[in-house]
């Protein structure tokens, strides 16, 4: 599966990374962050910090802090389109998140969507011509149960987009070869994907689970073309300047991954 790499661009102590193919994306404001920045206001070295850093974020990219809206994450295939009511949510923290929901499309300009992760995919289709985009947290459950299709199900059937005018993006995550599961996770995904033999390699009594590939490949059986998917080819279990579950522990922080259209 071809692999992309992310343009670094600085931002105070820090850097922002970006797909170079989504910057020709008319309005379109993306990037994905790294350390030091600990994004969740939950949870990771200084926390304290995550709400200043998620305005600092937005003024970079010329969005609107306070139309900032993230859903709670809850390892759901949950996917809600954001209403006006819902504008915000989430902003300063999780307690305020748009809850039980994993991913959000947003039809709205300067509505700001963002997202966490410490090893997951994090997933951004965007379609130009409708100005509309989906932004999806695909965690090992998420990915079984298919929110990559669901992502982009709602945005056809909420917002008139066009699958084949899509581009998408996977965020930095466990690399293929690197994130362990159980028999027990590899079971339920047999169960519910037609293709997960190819996603899984054994390894000892445990095997490595491909969720960068299991997720393109819900993407194009949903309508994008495969030349518009674009996977970061960074893994955030062996490259530092990500937060990794697997690596540092239940108490790391998080990267997170933005987007909106700033007009």
């Amino acid at each position: 599966m071809p692999t992309i790499e992310l343009e670094s661009r600085p931002i105070d102590d820090s850097a922002l990374l970006v797909f170079p193919p989504l910057t020709d994306v008319d309005g379109l404001a993306h990037a994905v962050t790294t350390r030091p920045w600990n994004m969740a206001a939950h949870r990771g070295p200084e926390s304290d910090r995550a709400v200043d850093r998620r305005r600092r974020l937005c003024a970079a990219l010329n969005l609107p802090f306070e139309r900032l809206t993230a859903p709670d994450q809850v390892h759901s295939p949950h996917v809600w389109r954001i209403e006006a009511r819902d504008v915000g949510a989430g902003r300063d923290g999780r307690a305020t998140a748009l809850k039980f929901v994993d991913g959000l499309i947003c039809h709205m300009p300067k509505v700001p969507v963002i997202q966490f992760s410490a090893d997951c995919p994090l997933l951004l289709v965007v379609e130009p011509r409708a100005r509309v985009f989906g932004m999806a947290h695909a965690s090992w459950r998420g990915t079984v149960t298919q929110i990559a299709r669901e992502l982009l199900n709602r945005l056809q059937r909420d917002c008139s987009a066009d699958p084949a005018n899509c581009l998408a993006a996977i965020a930095p995550c466990a690399g293929p070869d690197e994130y362990e599961v159980g028999q027990d996770v590899r079971r339920i995904a047999l169960d519910r994907l037609s293709d997960a033999e190819s996603y899984f390699r054994p390894r000892g009594e445990k095997w490595t689970f491909d969720m960068r590939g299991a997720n393109v490949a819900q993407l194009v059986a949903g309508g994008v073309p495969a030349e518009r998917i674009y996977v970061a080819a960074h893994s955030t279990m062996s490259d530092p300047r990500f937060f990794s579950h697997r690596r540092d522990g239940a108490d790391t922080g998080r990267f997170a991954l933005i987007a909106g259209f700033a007009r």
